[in-house]
């Protein structure tokens, strides 16, 4: 329960954070190419910081065996959820179809997930960052190849509703989460957490990191908040795709992930750290990536901004009401 009151706690404080950038974009304080470059500033600098700075501790074989705990759950989870996903919303358009996919499979690991993680349970569990990082790593290749594929394979129905198959050429870049610069960073992070070489790294780089990652919570929640104030609510109540998807993203996938997780503590022992990120990164709202693959493959970004929004304003209650049952 304390856990709890603490995810609402730190989940409220993170809205809060959105409120900059909603007045910002508001008050025309900024221009579209705003939200971008805080974007690129929290995915390639201070996301890679504070996935260093993660493993700059002293060495730990549990967290190591944690870690592969993590993985194998995120492997699981992600091909899990791509079945369940596949198998609704048929009767959608195609561009909306393959958004509410894209939106129920992938959560929002990145800007929403992991600074949470961090803020929450890092203090009362140590190394729960790591094995966020862990999942984020799965998150990414199956971004750059599920997720390519889910907005590119698709059919347009025309007027006399026959089904016009188009042709998409396409080569996935997987290659994309291997160098990413969080991949990377934590590659080169688990290096000085395996060796023997903590204290290595000079305390002024060492301060200079910790800075860097403290940016990563408030400038996540300014661009998600650069995002709401863009966002037109008209015909939601009305849309039942939404509803569909909101079930899946927020109780059923969820659920899913608990339900795993409890299955296979029956036969190991699960850390309840390991079971606290899983359920928190699976409840996580829909992920901000989806507007930027919209954009990409031509799909309807209106639509998924829409479906983010909901997602991430929907989250501050459903995500510690999923956590009260692990």
């Amino acid at each position: 329960m304390q856990i709890a009151l603490k995810l609402i706690y730190n989940v409220a404080l993170l809205f809060l954070m959105m409120v900059p950038g909603v007045l910002m974009k508001k008050c025309r304080l900024c221009d579209d190419s705003f939200g971008k470059g805080i974007s690129n500033l929290v995915l390639y600098i201070a996301q890679p910081a504070l996935t260093f700075v993660a493993y700059l501790r002293p060495y730990d074989e549990q967290i190591l065996i944690n870690s592969a705990y993590v993985f194998v759950f995120s492997v699981l989870l992600h091909a899990l959820f791509a079945v369940v996903a596949m198998n609704f919303f048929k009767k959608a358009p195609d561009s909306m179809r393959r958004m509410l996919r894209f939106a129920t499979v992938f959560s929002n690991v990145a800007f929403m997930g992991i600074p949470l993680i961090a803020a929450v349970l890092e203090a009362d569990y140590p190394g729960s960052t790591v094995y966020a990082l862990i999942y984020s790593i799965t998150f990414n290749v199956f971004l750059w190849s599920l997720g390519v594929k889910i907005c590119t394979d698709h059919a347009d129905r025309d007027h006399d509703g026959i089904d016009d198959h188009v042709e998409y050429k396409h080569n996935t870049p997987i290659w994309k989460a291997f160098v990413h610069p969080t991949t990377i960073a934590s590659a080169i992070g688990l290096v000085f957490f395996i060796l023997p070489i903590e204290g290595y790294v000079p305390a002024l780089a060492e301060e200079a990191f910790v800075m860097l990652k403290n940016l990563v919570a408030p400038l996540s929640m300014v661009v998600i908040g650069l995002r709401l104030a863009d966002m037109s609510f008209k015909g939601v109540i009305k849309d039942v795709n939404m509803y569909i998807f909101i079930a899946l993203r927020h109780v059923a996938l969820p659920l899913i992930a608990l339900g795993l997780v409890k299955l296979v503590g029956l036969v190991i022992s699960i850390d309840p750290a390991v079971e606290m990120v899983i359920v928190i990164l699976a409840a996580a709202p829909a992920a901000t990536s989806a507007t930027m693959f919209a954009e990409k493959y031509d799909c309807d970004s209106m639509y998924v901004s829409r479906l983010v929004t909901v997602s991430t304003i929907l989250s501050i209650v459903t995500i510690p009401l999923i956590l009260l049952l692990v």
